[in-house]
This record gives C-alpha cells, sequence and structure tokens, in this order.
C-alpha cells in the first residue's frame, strides 16, 4: 500500500484551479492594492495540487491586519477581529464565488464555473 502526502492530489485528479473573489468592498486604497499583490500571486500560482499551499504567502502579502486560514479545499481572508470574509481563494473548477462588485446569479442558474451543476456551492449573498 503506499501512502501519499495530503497536498497532492489523489491520482487521476487535475490540479486545482485557484482564483480569487473578493466579497467585500475594499475599505482604504492600501487594502485594494494588497488584495491586489494577492489575486496576482494567485493567478500566478493557478494550477496547485493543494489551494491551501497559498495561505502562507497570503498571510505574508497581507500582515497581521489580517486573518487567514483554511478549509478542506479553499483559503479563507477576514480582517482581523471582523466576523465576515473579505476574501476566498477557491478552486474554479468546483466553486462559483464571485467579487463584491459582480451581480448575483438568477436563483437556479447554473454556474458558469461550475463542473457539477448538482453540487456546486451557494454564492454567498
Amino acid at each position: 500500500m503506499t501512502f501519499s502526502p495530503p497536498s497532492l492530489p489523489p491520482a487521476g485528479f487535475p490540479a486545482q484551479q485557484a482564483y480569487v473573489a473578493i466579497e467585500l468592498l475594499p475599505a482604504s486604497a492600501a487594502e485594494k492594492r494588497c488584495l491586489a499583490q494577492v489575486r496576482r500571486h494567485v493567478l500566478a500560482h493557478t494550477h496547485t495540487p493543494d489551494l491551501r499551499e497559498l495561505a502562507g504567502a497570503v498571510k505574508k502579502l497581507l500582515g497581521s491586519a489580517y486573518e487567514v486560514g483554511c478549509g478542506s479545499a479553499h483559503v479563507w481572508v477576514k480582517r482581523a477581529g471582523e466576523p465576515e470574509r473579505l476574501a476566498i481563494i477557491a478552486d474554479r473548477l468546483t466553486t462559483a464565488y464571485r467579487d463584491w462588485f459582480e451581480p448575483q446569479l438568477p436563483a437556479g442558474a447554473a454556474s458558469p464555473t461550475s463542473r457539477n451543476p448538482h453540487r456546486r456551492l451557494a454564492i454567498p449573498g
């Protein structure tokens, strides 16, 4: 029996296609620049076996004014001390999070980025 580290995708599965959705309006020009840096970094590492590997670099880019954490297959960003998520880094193949300025999809509409419309995650409202 062979063992694969958890950071490697199971055999036969593609690498995750990372993207950033900024879910709240940036609070300042400085925050907007930091989030743009995060977006550039993620775009430079779009195909990655495990999105959680991006968390350290995101934390370094944003600094101590932000909390950065991981779920099973995503990275979230919050302003320190605030409950709402500022941004999420997720897999384009399985999720459809949207930037704060993008219109919401109509209820029941299939996500243009979801591989399986029956198992997509809900779009935050």
